[in-house]
Parts: C-alpha cells; sequence; structure tokens
C-alpha cells in the first residue's frame, strides 16, 4: 500500500482503481469495504472510460488503519472473485471534507425509522423513530442497503422475549440505537474498532439512549462482557458474507433459545452460502429483505 506523507490536516484521502469492473453489487462490496475501516463519510465512484475501470475514492478525517483496510480489501476481492487492487492513501489540503459530503447526504426512511445526519435540520415525519447520526469516522449511516435491511427486519419484527440484545460490529451504533429507541431495551454493542465503538458511544448520547447502550471493544465474542451477557434474545450483525459465516458458530452458541439473529452485509448470491452455515448449525431463516442486489436475513432456532 502506499500513503502520503503523515501531515493530513485536511483528512484523508483512499482510492482504489478497479480494472473491467461493471457488476454493480461487486462495486457495492468494495465501497462498504473502503467505508468501514477507512472510516469514510462517504466513498465515491468515478468511472474511468480510457482505462475501462473504476476509482472508488473514499475521503475520512484520520488517516484509515492499513492493516485493517487491506484485510477488508481482501474479504471483498475474494467475494468479487478478482485480486484485491492496490491501495493509495493521501492526505488532503485543510478543506471540511465532511461538510462537503454532507450537503449531499439525504435523510434516509426505513419502515418507521427516519434517520438523518446532525446536519440536517428537518423534523422527522410523524409517528417515525427518529435516529440522529454523526457517522466520523465509523461505518453506518442508514444509506446502505445492508443497513436499510437491518433496519426494516427491527421495523417489521418483534421485541426478543427474553435475553440483551447485541450488536455486533456495531460500527456508527445506529442498529443498537434504533433497538433501543424501538423498544426501550438495553443493548450491548460492540466492535473491534476502537474508533466505532467511541462513536457509537457518541452518538448513543446524541440519541438519548446512553443509559440503555453499553459499548465494548471485541474481535467477536471475544470480550468476556459479551459473554457473560450470553444468551441474547436478539443479534444483530451488519458485516460481510464471510465473517458472518466464520462468526456463526459464536452467534448460534450465544443465541438464545427462542432469539433471532439480523446477518446482513450479503450480496443476493451470497445469500445460499451464508444460510447454509446456520442451517448446519440448527437455526434456519425465518425472513429475509433484498434490497438492490443486497439480502438481510432473519435467522433462529428451528
Amino acid at each position: 500500500m502506499s500513503s502520503g506523507p503523515e501531515a493530513g490536516a485536511g483528512g484523508w484521502c483512499v482510492e482504489i482503481f478497479l480494472a473491467g469492473l461493471d457488476d454493480d453489487g461487486a462495486l457495492a462490496v468494495f465501497e462498504a469495504a473502503l467505508e468501514d475501516p477507512a472510516g469514510a463519510s462517504a466513498v465515491s465512484r468515478l468511472r474511468d472510460g480510457t482505462a475501462g475501470g473504476w476509482t472508488l475514492r473514499a475521503v475520512s478525517g484520520a488517516r484509515p488503519d492499513e492493516d485493517a483496510l487491506g484485510i477488508r480489501l481482501a474479504v471483498a476481492a475474494a467475494a468479487a472473485g478478482r485480486e484485491a487492487p492496490p491501495v493509495s492513501i493521501a492526505p488532503l489540503p485543510a478543506t471540511d471534507w465532511v461538510a462537503e459530503v454532507q450537503r449531499d447526504t439525504k435523510p434516509i426512511r426505513a419502515g418507521r425509522f427516519f434517520v438523518r445526519g446532525t446536519h440536517v435540520t428537518r423534523r422527522p415525519p410523524r409517528r417515525t423513530v427518529e435516529i440522529v447520526l454523526d457517522a466520523g469516522r465509523a461505518f453506518g449511516t442508514g444509506s446502505h442497503e445492508s443497513t436499510r435491511g437491518c433496519l426494516l427486519a427491527l421495523d417489521r419484527g418483534r421485541a426478543p422475549a427474553a435475553g440483551a440484545i447485541l450488536d455486533l460490529g456495531t460500527g456508527s451504533g445506529i442498529l443498537a440505537i434504533a433497538a433501543a429507541k424501538l423498544w426501550h431495551r438495553p443493548v450491548l454493542a460492540a466492535d473491534i474498532d476502537p474508533v466505532s465503538v467511541a462513536t457509537a458511544r457518541e452518538n448513543a448520547a446524541l440519541n438519548g439512549v446512553s443509559g440503555l447502550i453499553e459499548t465494548r471493544r471485541s474481535r467477536g465474542f471475544s470480550n468476556p462482557r459479551l459473554r457473560g451477557r450470553a444468551p441474547f434474545g436478539l443479534i444483530l450483525a451488519n458485516i460481510l458474507a464471510e465473517p458472518l459465516i466464520r462468526l456463526a458458530p459464536g452467534i448460534a452458541r450465544n443465541l438464545h433459545d427462542d432469539g433471532r439473529a439480523i446477518l446482513s452485509g450479503l450480496l443476493d448470491e451470497q445469500e445460499a452460502a451464508v444460510a447454509g452455515g446456520y442451517e448446519a448449525l440448527g437455526l434456519a431463516v425465518r425472513g429475509r429483505h433484498r434490497i438492490d442486489g443486497w439480502t438481510t436475513l432473519v435467522v433462529g432456532p428451528g
């Protein structure tokens, strides 16, 4: 990976070039990969007609974790059936890039949920659950199809009859906040990335649910606090197909007998592989939401 000088007063720009790739779903996988470890406020697509491909560009306030970014891109590349692309990381001039992006970021409606950034002053529609986000350096603005699929699954689901709620890979904390505000129940929000943990904590305070959301840093279920709160009545996991399959034994083991898990971050064509991994552990598909090539699954004990 290449990088610019350490100084990045105006933030950082991460770019990858995908030659000969015209599949929208595969492009979206790489966009999601850039959003998370790069801490991007947004990812833009730039068509390069001369070179025959796409440049994906992400802007973030802090320098990305190159190791985490490399792993995420490797997973995306494997899902797309191609080699991981080279990455360029360079500092930006002192411009408020977040504000530039925010001007073009509109509120999102998903079922009863109305998600807006802190820069949007529009009043929420009546009978909606408002979520206000300052995504900052963490994934989860509500605009991605996988996040909207999870919000729809929450909107159409039921509160867990027993057990706590876990948001695994919380990112900005959007799903933890949605569950807390919808059902007024405690939620444990965990992420491997300390920036995401801090951002989720800040967004919980912004939405007035700090008393309901507990944040923890954890790789999967490694944090003792997660194991101590198990079994969970609801587990939210909006990540990618490969990590979902890898985490299947842990999710199945820590799910309440009457619980549900909402799984997202997978393309439609990856549904069978993910569902199969959970079905092998005794969890059946109870529902699904498909949005523009992305699938969200609801699974629970058979």
